[in-house]
Order: C-alpha cells, then structure tokens, then sequence
C-alpha cells in the first residue's frame, strides 16, 4: 500500500504540478495535496489543515519558496520546506538552505524528490516525538517540583562528578538562600566548604554505572546546627545522564528526644540506686542483728524517708513523662489563689520548726483558669524547696499580685541562693547545682522541671530571682480569669 503524505505544493504551472505528483506516486507515494501559488492562499490552507511536508517552485510571478518559508517560520511550524526549482544557481540554492529550507533539487532531477521527502517527513516526525517528550517531562518536573516544594523537607538534586546544584526545593531555598543554582552543593548546603564533603555519599548510589537502592544514613547540619535523615539515590535526569537526588527530613526533636530518654535513664537508675541502697542496706542489718528497739525507730525512720524519695522519684517522673506527652487532661476551674496559698502553707507550716511559713495575698486577688490539683502541686513544690534549701531556717512568704492581664505568684526564702549561671538550669531534668548546702537536702532534681511543665500546661511561666547566701524568690506568672469571663 502506498504511503499518504500530506502535501501542500507552491507551484504556478499545472505541468510542472503534473510531473511532480506522477514523480512522487512513481516513487510509492499517495498523495494528499493541494496547490495554491499565492501567499494568501497558503495562509488560508495552514489554517485549514495539518501538512507533512511543503514543496515550493523557487520562483512564481506572484509568489515564491522564500516568500512561502518566511510564512511558515512565522507561524512557528516545523513542516519541512523542500524547494523544486527549474532555475536556480547554487548560491541562491545554498542561502535558501541557510534560511531555513530542508532540501533543494532540480525539475531536471526529481529521482531524489520522494527520498528527500521520506528522509524529511521522518526527521520531522522524530523531532515532533522529541518535544513532545520534553514537554511531557518539563509537565512531570513542574509536577513533582510543585510536590517537592509543599515537602517540610529539603530536597535538592546535584551533578555527580561537578557537584553542582542541579534543583533546590522552596525549603531548601529557605535555609540556604536562593543564589544556588549552579553553585556546588557542599558550598551552599555545608557552609562554604570549598571541597567535597567527606561524607559525601556519591560512591554509595551507582555500581558498576547502574544506580543502586537509596541510601538512608543521618548527619548534623554544619549552618543549621539540626539533625536531618537523608534519603539519596541515583536518578535519570532530563536530559539522561545519571545525578544524585537527597531527601533530607529534619529529626533534631527526634534526636534530641533520644537524647533526653538516654540521659533520664541514666539519671533516674543513679537516683533510684541511692535510697535502694539505703532501704536494702538497714533492711539487711535488721534482718541481721539483734537491735534495741530505739536503733530499730532510726532504721525504720530511714528507710520510711528513703520509700518516701523513691516513691516521689517515681510519681514526679511518671507525671512528668504524661506531661510532656500531652497524656495528662485537666480539669480546668476558676482557682482562688490567696486560698491555695493558705492551704499549702498550712500543710507545711510544721514541717519545719526553724521555718516560719507567711501568705503576703491580697483578698481580692483575680482567680486563674487551670486544674487546682496541679497549681496546688506546684505551690508545694516550690514552698518544699524553700524549706529545703534553707537549712538554717528563717522566713518562707508566699504572696501574689496582678500584672497585667497575669497573676503573679511568689515563693520566697532566706536560704542559700543560686548563683546566676545556674539560676536558668535549675529547670532542666535532674538538674542540681552541685555544691554541699544543695546536696545535703537531697532530692533527684525532677520538682522545679515539673513546675515548670505544668506551668508552661496552664499558658504561664516560672522564673527565680536569687543572689547567693540571701535566698531565693520563684514567680509563676498565670493568666487571670476577668470578671466578665468569669460569669461566662
């Protein structure tokens, strides 16, 4: 069966339109043509039709193949131009190929006509598949940009052998600024390394020119100072060649999460171990040995306060790990605060016959909106570490005022004090600052974290005043329920 090719021809002279057609079906060849030999004509049957190849007399009395070339470039058509002419010399041949025509040949000598056009028909064919790939992948690129780009991750893909930046995602450009491209990767991502990284991954990703499973590994940002899980992996880019695409997730709260559970571990056994030691020591001495029964009162004293730390330990951990959790669901309440204050400063009123306990609170101090169990538990903490870490007694007050739209609650001591550098950490898991005074009053440093947490649970903060050997003012600061929201 004869090949259909679409033929728009340029020719004045029917005999020449003759002879060209019996030359293409000759050659296997079918055909469908239409024939116009003015520029208006042309336009209109662009307009009207697909065409597979032109074919144009160079020169018409009204018209003519480089007058017909300029139509079709205007229009952006890639269609090849195939010039027949009767008359045409080699030099006007050669800059009619240099402005654009496909093929030139002689009316003298159409033998090559029908494989010019099966040459040209193809070539353009493979050129139409080729920009229609382009543009199917430039689609998919813009797609998975656009994914890339909504990705709380960095994602970049780098050259493998020049190591420059081929894409950086929108959050990558955040961290590292937007003058990337074509900078190499360690110079913007490492901090303006000027080589390579050392952990560069490159030769982990292909074998043997073929690209291997991703490699999942983890590394510490050198400009953000943050922990990222990087996933890498050898992919095709668009233009063929082999590149090295990361996914980097941000899991500095995770690592950091690691590092808080491997430190509390470490810290809770240690505290642990100290009143185990104590209650499994004196329980084996009276196991042991015949005691008076007032040595007996001392042993049993002991390990009734050692029971007493360790169950403390336990609870304020426990309590602490559903804190941070968000495990733990208040019963939220107007809370008096001048009431809260009197109940536990009559609790702890004989803890201590050295210390003298004094509520310093306005009556018509604001209530706070939160959970009374939990506020009553830090206003305990705080009066127990006053007691404490005064150990020659004096003067424990507890008093609050309005600031603002916050209620501001104090606990204040003539202890020991804290030094500056010490006075933020005093919050920190396990924290104790290590000198003789402190360590003599025990405790596994959970009780100030855990004010804080439930501080921070009720929309407030705590911070301590303090100057060494003139005692200690924690404040706790809660915002105050008004009358009008009250009554809501």
């Amino acid at each position: 069966m004869d090949q259909q090719i679409r033929m728009l021809i340029l020719e004045d002279s029917e005999d020449d339109l003759l002879l060209l057609l019996r030359e293409v079906r000759r050659g296997g060849v079918d055909p469908i043509y239409e024939r116009t030999d003015t520029a208006e004509g042309m336009r209109a049957l662009l307009d009207n039709r697909e065409w597979d190849v032109v074919i144009a007399d160079y020169n018409m009395p009204r018209f003519g193949a480089l007058a017909g070339l300029n139509i079709v470039q205007e229009r952006g058509l890639d269609i090849p131009f195939i010039i027949v002419s009767g008359k045409i010399g080699e030099d006007l041949a050669v800059a009619a190929m240099k402005a654009g025509a496909h093929d030139y040949l002689m009316k003298g000598n159409l033998s090559r006509l029908v494989p010019a056009i099966e040459r040209e028909v193809r070539e353009a064919g493979e050129r139409r598949r080729r920009r229609q790939a382009e543009e199917a992948m430039r689609t998919q690129f813009n797609q998975i940009s656009t994914i890339f780009d909504s990705l709380n991750a960095l994602v970049y893909v780098v050259e493998m052998e020049s190591f420059k930046l081929l894409y950086l995602n929108r959050y990558g450009a955040q961290l590292f600024g937007e003058n990337w491209e074509g900078r190499p990767c360690y110079e913007v991502i490492q901090g303006g390394k000027t080589l390579p990284c050392d952990f560069c991954t490159n030769e982990k990703l292909m074998l043997d020119g073929k690209p291997l499973p991703p490699y999942i590994w983890e590394y510490k940002n050198m400009i953000t100072g943050r922990w990222y899980q990087c996933i890498d992996k050898a992919i095709r880019w668009t233009d063929g060649r082999l590149v090295r695409m990361e996914i980097a997730i941000d899991i500095t709260e995770r690592k950091e999460m690691e590092r808080m559970k491997d430190e509390m571990i470490s810290a809770v056994s240690h505290e642990m171990h100290t009143p185990l030691t104590a209650m499994m020591g004196f329980t084996e001495f009276l196991l042991e040995n015949e005691v008076e029964r007032e040595q007996q009162k001392n042993c049993l004293r002991t390990i009734y306060k050692e029971t007493e730390r360790l169950s403390e330990l336990i609870n304020n951990f426990l309590q602490l790990q559903r804190l941070k959790a968000s495990m733990v669901k208040f019963r939220i309440m107007p809370v008096a605060v001048g009431l809260l204050l009197a109940d536990a400063a009559s609790l702890y009123a004989a803890a201590s016959k050295k210390h003298h306990i004094v509520v310093e609170c306005p009556p018509d101090l604001p209530p706070v909106r939160g959970n009374e169990e939990q506020l009553y538990q830090v206003a305990s903490n705080l009066i127990s570490n006053a007691i404490k870490y005064s150990p020659d007694g004096g003067a424990v007050t507890l008093g609050g005022k309005t600031e603002g739209d916050m209620v501001i609650i104090w606990v204040r001591d003539e202890g020991i004090g804290i030094v500056p550098e010490f006075q933020e950490r005093i919050f920190e898991r396990f924290f104790r600052v290590d000198n003789s005074d402190r360590r003599k009053a025990g405790g596994a440093g959970l009780g100030l974290t855990l004010v804080r947490e439930i501080v921070a649970a009720h929309g407030g903060r705590v911070w301590v005043e303090s100057t060494p050997g003139a005692g200690s003012t924690f404040f706790v600061s809660l915002p105050m329920i008004r009358e009008g929201a009250l009554s809501a």
